[in-house]
């Protein structure tokens, strides 16, 4: 089953009327009612998943490539 990540927090008004919160970076079924009825604020990129964050275009580097020197301040 495909799974869906909030890409932002909502308080959603059901047509039942019922509310729904939607906090940011959730993930959802992609065929439940709530994504279905707003699906302009659900994507399938897992990066809006992962910390509640939208996803960034570059992302540091944790380590050095080999060869690779890096720069260290020291106080």
């Amino acid at each position: 089953m495909k799974v869906v990540y909030a890409k932002q927090s909502a308080s959603i008004m059901m047509p039942e009327g019922y509310p729904v919160m939607v906090p940011l970076g959730t993930h959802w079924w992609a065929d439940d009612p709530v994504v279905r009825a707003n699906p302009d604020l659900f994507s399938d990129d897992p990066r809006h998943g992962l910390v509640g964050h939208a996803p960034a275009d570059e992302v540091e580097a944790a380590t050095v490539n080999p060869g690779e020197k890096r720069s260290v301040r020291r106080g």
